[in-house]
């Protein structure tokens, strides 16, 4: 135990900080966005992208430039701790920015015409990863150790992190389950809309700090590392496939709202 120990030291060290939701999890919340965007919003997109540029490939690209882009570090996530209540997210946000205040602030830059194209166009690919950021509930919920970064896990006897397993894996195995792109993907109603679409990006992290209690943390044995296994993946997956969905249909409400009218 203390040689993996070690090795999990190692790793965690060499690790760099996780992104929100990997590129799979990025390109299907993009996807399920486009699905649901009216015409005014579908062909101002293609205007401000390049050809051959989709919300599905330009999702991940706040991940891409982040290292030459040191300010929009902080930019991914607010660390809301689990056992805090409800309440104002501001004291949690640094003065460099959070999820939260950038979701909002790109959205009115992407909504306001007498911006360049070419900030626009930029503001339309902060917005549509970052919105998905918001609902990768370890990009909200912390529990003193940077969102599950600094929580060591194994997961099928390989060292990880409980942010990093958040952001990939557990997608991953989801989205391998029968019937899932299905439900994923199928064409929200009236009534879906009404309920998953409204609220706010300041809600909607506190939705997600709530799931990362409950579905994330609560979950965990109290061993370290945690080694977790089929079981928890069980116990994550309806978790995993609730927090896409919203967060694909909340950023079509975001794009229609900005572009649409």
């Amino acid at each position: 135990m203390r040689s993996l120990f070690r090795v999990l030291a190692v790793s965690l060290l060499l690790l760099p900080a996780a992104f929100g939701w990997g590129r799979e999890g990025h390109r299907l919340i993009a996807s399920l966005a486009a699905l649901h965007l009216n015409a005014r919003a579908q062909a101002e997109i293609a205007r401000l992208l390049q050809p051959g540029e989709t919300l599905e490939s330009i999702a991940s690209w706040a991940d891409e430039i982040r290292p030459q882009r040191k300010e929009t570090s902080t930019w991914h996530y607010i660390n809301l701790p689990v056992a805090s209540p409800h309440g104002p997210w501001q004291p949690f946000c640094p003065a460099s920015g959070c999820v939260v205040r950038i979701v909002s602030e790109m959205q009115a830059r992407l909504a306001d015409r007498t911006q360049p194209a070419a900030a626009r166009a930029e503001a339309l690919k902060f917005l549509v990863h970052f919105t998905a950021d918001l609902h990768q509930p370890l990009h909200a919920g912390d529990r003193g150790d940077r969102g599950g970064n600094d929580l060591p896990v194994v997961f099928r006897n390989r060292p990880t992190n409980l942010h990093s397993l958040w952001d990939t894996p557990l997608v991953e195995r989801a989205a391998a389950q029968p019937g899932f792109r299905q439900r994923l993907f199928r064409k929200a109603g009236f009534f879906e809309r009404r309920r998953l679409q409204q609220g706010t990006p300041a809600g909607w992290a506190w939705q997600a700090h709530d799931v990362s209690r409950d579905a994330a943390y609560a979950p965990l044995p109290a061993a370290r590392p945690a080694v977790l296994g089929d079981d928890y993946v069980r116990t994550a997956a309806p978790a995993v496939e609730l927090q896409l969905r919203r967060a694909g249909l909340r950023l079509a409400r975001l794009l229609n709202d900005s572009l649409g009218r």
